[in-house]
């Protein structure tokens, strides 16, 4: 039971967050404060909400999979659905709606980018911008995503930390990409991938297997290739298309900062498109089977 008056408020809250209606969280929170079994003049009495609209509110719930009616009662009688499970559910469709919305805004930007870009190409001049952010995730979970989904012949990926940095986005996002024929190429150290051989946490062994999805998603073609070297002690870049390069700085004394670049200047791009093709030369391919063989079966 929910008697504390700051606890259902907190609920109301969270449950208008995540979607309900005002007399739908209402009659949710009728089940914390009086228990289960309730009928509609029970929930009515309550809440406030009236009779005749009880019943719809009550359906709406039920079709979120939050309560389930019990049709053989007498009156028909309400029942809460577990909240660890129910209140996921909502949680879960909230999140998703988050990110859509995120992937909405982020084409939008793409696109104004693309259009001032354009103007600048026009008039002779080159495109930079720079951002500021506090971790390094957020670029590898939000920008260089973005910038792999308007890629549209060859992505360039170069770091230390790729193994450790790459996530559920970036992946979907390469794969999707490799579907309409970009060519991958991808280069970290051997200290990385030895270091993430060596551990057997569930994080670990995510990013082995999102490896294993993007290397399967690309033999078919043989569009993705995936290089160590033990030379690559240079700034984290992308280069996309060959015509743009991205790469990050971070705060010289704690690291928390970090900076990233965005260019298509011509000299720029050359540069670090030099610097790749040089540490490429002198790499290794990844030895899938070893990971393979460290994960299990893909």
């Amino acid at each position: 039971m929910v008697s504390n008056p700051i606890a259902r408020d907190n609920l109301y809250l969270l449950t208008k967050k995540l979607g309900l209606s005002s007399f739908e969280s209402k009659a949710y929170i009728c089940f914390f404060t009086l228990g289960n079994g309730l009928s509609a003049k029970d929930i009515s009495k309550s809440t406030g909400i009236p009779l005749t609209r009880v019943y719809d509110v009550m359906k709406s719930l039920e079709e979120k999979a939050l309560v389930t009616k019990n049709k053989l009662s007498k009156p028909v009688k309400y029942y809460l659905n577990d909240p660890a499970y129910s209140l996921m559910l909502l949680l879960n469709s909230y999140r998703t709606s988050l990110e859509n919305e995120m992937t909405m805004l982020e084409q939008q930007i793409e696109y104004f980018t693309k259009l001032y870009k354009e103007r600048c190409m026009d008039s002779g001049l080159s495109y930079s911008a720079w951002t500021l952010h506090d971790s390094e995730e957020a670029i590898y979970t939000h920008v260089i995503p973005s910038l792999i989904r308007a890629s549209s012949s060859e992505v360039i990926i170069v770091g230390r930390n790729i193994v450790e940095t790459l996530n559920r986005r970036m992946v979907e996002e390469s794969i999707a990409a490799l579907e309409r024929g970009v060519q991958f190429r991808g280069l970290t150290t051997i200290d990385a991938l030895d270091s993430l051989m060596a551990l057997n946490s569930d994080e670990a062994m995510e990013s082995k297997i999102m490896i294993l999805r993007l290397i399967q998603a690309g033999s078919v073609s043989g569009r993705i290739s995936l290089r160590i070297s033990d030379l690559l002690n240079v700034t984290p870049f992308g280069i996309f298309d060959r015509e743009r390069v991205g790469f990050t700085v971070q705060s010289p004394k704690t690291g928390r900062y970090v900076v990233h670049l965005l260019t298509d200047k011509k000299d720029v791009v050359a540069e670090f498109y030099d610097t790749f093709e040089d540490i490429w030369n002198r790499s290794m391919d990844i030895d899938i089977c070893r990971l393979i063989d460290n994960n299990g079966p893909a």
